[in-house]
């Protein structure tokens, strides 16, 4: 009876060594799918931005600060619920290759993501940045 007793102390022990590692496991999973997540909606935003303004660029309507809008507004209207990117603005947005007559659009995006528990290990925010390149046609 007594090595029962002794075996259900070992497993408790064992027990309370193991989860907190494994429930650290899952957090550092969320936050690295929520920051790919976000790497993900930047790289379509910029590709989308530079393609409208490689596109339209020539034109003397579309703006840089047309570009930038259409970046932010793929970006905040991505769709995914893992991703909430409410505070991302015009000024994460860098065109370049419009106001002169280059043969390239290049549009720059970045954004400081916040971790949801990234106090754990003593990174709060993850700077995320997405450069695209697209050819004036």
């Amino acid at each position: 009876m007594k090595a029962d007793r002794k075996e259900k102390g070992q497993g408790l022990v064992e027990m309370a060594l193991v989860v907190p590692i494994l429930v650290l496991l899952l957090v550092v999973v969320i936050d690295a799918a929520r920051a790919f997540d976000a790497y993900i909606v930047l790289t379509n935003a910029t590709r989308e931005g530079a393609r409208y303004g490689s596109y339209f660029g020539q034109d003397t309507l579309v703006t840089v600060a047309a570009v930038q809008q259409i970046v932010v507004e793929d970006v905040q209207g991505s769709g995914t619920n893992l991703t909430r990117m409410e505070d991302f603005s015009a000024a994460n947005v860098r065109v370049e290759g419009m106001v002169d007559a280059s043969t390239a659009v290049t549009v720059t995006a970045a954004y400081d993501f916040h971790l949801y528990f990234g106090g754990i290990v003593g990174l709060n925010t993850f700077h995320l940045q997405k450069q695209a390149v697209m050819p004036v046609p």
